[in-house]
């Protein structure tokens, strides 16, 4: 069914990502899949990606999965945006603040009417600035390097995949300027779906990047998706785009960086590997491990949490202060940062891989994927969405709200009890095989030329 190639003469293409080793940033695992595979079926991928300098953490030891690739770079340009919100803080009037000995009436504050359209002007100003994102200082220095490569090389297919949504402002440049066949991926949902909240926004940017967006979608000669979900809201948010242009490819399993000698931890072992952002807690798991160890379910010298990464603070409360208040002094660990394949042995070696995805219903996090490449079942916090759809699949775990503590907790008792006995659905595993995916998004491509062609 599937053709092993949509350009038998060339075969090369072009992946331009923001995150992509040696950044350690997950979300530069499915380019690498792709890329890595591509290269062993004959094709030359290049990449694009920010300078070594831009980077915000560094992981060399990634650079081990994409070699004999071709990496570019292009440098991140200044960020007006940061300027004028650095600027902006500097002049702001100060609160004032009463004496220390109570006896003195504070200076009169500036009337707090005028503080609304102070805040609304900052937050106008900010939201056209950083549109589509931060990161958009890096559209006009990769379009131009892009653009050099498109030429020089000959490369017929280019391939952008965000978040960071200015990836894609960098497609439309170059599919405008050279006219190559263009593959739009979404990992995460941009506007539709989509709110934006984590950044400033007006109704004037918010009417500009859905227009963006919609050109994104028009232009591209492929829009893939990683949740099946998503590319069905996609579809029906564009019902005028030809149905066949939208395509759901799922991050692959990559097992390069799995250590088949490892064995399982002598303790029952909850580990979660990556960084704690705001609104991803696992305080729920904490509270279910609590009332297990209270009730007598399970000894506290027999289970072990192990926080991996940038878990220091949990919601802005210090993640020891939070161990505290659940009395799991010795029974949760919080370590430092360590090399992807040091968290891949961890997970690996781990009981239950914790999964923090509430408030996802359009988007699985990359690192499920590097859970169940590792074979160990998951304990996910996330509504009903792609990720519980996942997980029910494969039948490699469960999902739970973040108020169902008595769920989680029976759960892990579950799981406890069996040590490892529950395993996975093989047959539906091998739908994310990376070569199996890869050579699907071949088959999609031939596919659209073919449809062009006829055209």
């Amino acid at each position: 069914m599937m053709r092993p190639s949509a350009n038998e003469s060339g075969r090369k293409i072009l992946f331009i990502a923001y995150h992509f080793p040696p950044s350690a940033a997950i979300g530069g695992r499915r380019i690498v899949n792709f890329a890595v595979e591509l290269q062993s079926l004959g094709w030359e991928p290049q990449v694009l990606t920010i300078a070594d300098k831009d980077i915000e953490h560094v992981d060399r030891t990634r650079l081990k999965d994409v070699e004999g690739i071709a990496i570019h770079k292009a440098s991140v340009g200044p960020s007006l945006a940061r300027t004028v919100e650095w600027l902006w803080s500097r002049v702001r009037p100060r609160r004032p603040a009463a004496a220390s000995n109570g006896t003195q009436e504070p200076r009169q504050a500036q009337p707090a009417a005028g503080q609304p359209a102070r805040s609304r002007l900052r937050r106008f100003v900010l939201s056209l600035l950083a549109l589509p994102d931060w990161q958009r200082p890096w559209i006009v220095p990769a379009t131009i390097r892009g653009w050099r490569i498109l030429k020089r090389d000959r490369i017929d297919w280019f391939m952008t995949s965000c978040p960071p949504y200015s990836v894609h402002l960098v497609g439309l440049g170059l599919k405008m300027a050279t006219g190559r066949r263009w593959i739009a991926d979404f990992r995460d949902p941009w506007m539709t779906t989509g709110s934006k909240r984590l950044y400033p926004t007006s109704s004037l940017s918010m009417k500009i990047e859905r227009f963006l967006e919609r050109r994104v979608i028009e232009q591209a000669d492929v829009v893939t998706f990683n949740v099946e979900r998503l590319r069905n809201a996609y579809r029906d948010r564009y019902s005028w785009v030809r149905p066949d242009k939208f395509v759901y490819i799922p991050n692959g399993l990559a097992t390069s960086a799995v250590n088949n000698s490892a064995r399982k931890y002598d303790l029952f072992t909850i580990s979660y590997t990556g960084s704690l952002y705001v609104g991803r807690s696992p305080e729920p798991v904490l509270e279910a491990v609590a009332r297990l160890v209270r009730d007598g379910h399970v000894h506290r010298d027999q289970i072990r949490v192990k926080l991996v990464g940038q878990c220091d603070p949990i919601d802005d409360v210090p993640t020891e202060q939070v161990i505290r208040k659940h009395g799991l002094d010795g029974i949760v660990q919080v370590q430092p940062p360590v090399p992807y394949r040091d968290a891949v042995e961890i997970v690996q070696r781990s009981h239950l891989a914790l999964l923090l995805a509430p408030n996802l219903p359009y988007q699985i996090p990359a690192k499920v994927y590097d859970y169940l490449a590792a074979g160990t079942r998951i304990l996910a916090i996330a509504e009903e969405g792609g990720t519980a759809d996942l997980l029910r699949e494969t039948a490699s775990g469960s999902a739970f709200h973040t108020t169902d503590v008595d769920g989680i907790a029976d759960f892990i008792r579950s799981e406890f009890m069996a040590r490892g006995s529950a395993g996975f659905n093989a047959v539906s595993l091998a739908r994310y095989d990376v070569k199996y995916i890869t050579r699907e998004l071949l088959a999609h491509l031939a596919d659209s030329q073919s449809t062009q062609a006829v055209a």
